[in-house]
């Protein structure tokens, strides 16, 4: 009886150790057979979440995916290699003239694992990971992206895209339920409203964007990203 409690105890220990340590990113499966071609197009992103922040912060955040034969290396050069681009267009929420800002991110893909994508650059000094945990291809797909920092906290973030500028409540909870097992809070999984996108011309910018905990002021800080060997 002994040895058994010891071994549930050593289990419970283990559980509560991976859930706390948050300077790591989890352990995630990204979605299997994947199809990136399917993937590509258009998508609105009509839920958000961020680890950094917790008030609604975006507003008509819109991306378009494409497939490429090279992406940029971490020193400036070009790597020919698969990759897949997002391009993305979003607005502050909280900004009165409604001013379209667009950037973009372009992952390397290792068609063995065509569902996890990842992202060097010497602006973040690591790995930018991110993994289709699921997708419907023509309707939905459910993306999260994590990065480990040299210090502190790890940043995480989780994209819910659609097709259609909504989905309906039941693919919804579906989607939300995917989230808490890689420790995403679903409090502050937030919605993107696009109502009233009319298009101004959009205006680059590239930087990270992040709203830190109790505030709801945009910012673009410089962040270095610290990424185990073998990753």
């Amino acid at each position: 009886m002994k040895v058994i409690c010891l071994v549930v105890c050593l289990v419970a220990s283990a559980v509560v150790a991976k859930v706390i340590d948050k300077r790591k990113c989890p352990e995630v499966r990204a979605v299997p057979h994947f199809d990136l071609p399917q993937m590509l197009g258009d998508w609105y992103v009509v839920e958000y979440y961020a680890s950094a922040e917790e008030a609604l912060s975006y507003s008509c955040m819109r991306a378009v995916f494409t497939q490429d034969d090279h992406v940029p290396a971490a020193d400036g050069t070009v790597e020919w290699t698969p990759g897949v681009t997002m391009n993305f267009t979003y607005r502050f929420a909280d900004d009165p003239s409604g001013e379209n800002l667009l950037g973009n991110i372009t992952w390397r893909v290792d068609m063995n694992e065509p569902a996890h994508w990842t992202h060097a650059e010497s602006t973040y000094d690591g790995i930018y990971n991110t993994y289709v945990l699921d997708t419907e291809y023509k309707t939905w797909a459910l993306l999260l992206h994590c990065a480990e920092q040299r210090e502190g906290a790890r940043y995480l973030s989780a994209f819910v895209l659609s097709r259609k500028t909504a989905l309906p409540k039941n693919v919804m909870a579906y989607l939300r339920d995917k989230l808490p097992r890689y420790d995403v809070d679903v409090k502050y999984v937030f919605p993107i409203p696009h109502d009233d996108c009319s298009s101004k011309p959009a205006r680059a910018d590239y930087s990270p964007i992040l709203v830190e905990a109790g505030s709801k002021v945009p910012k673009k800080p410089g962040i270095t990203y610290n990424v185990a060997v073998g990753h």
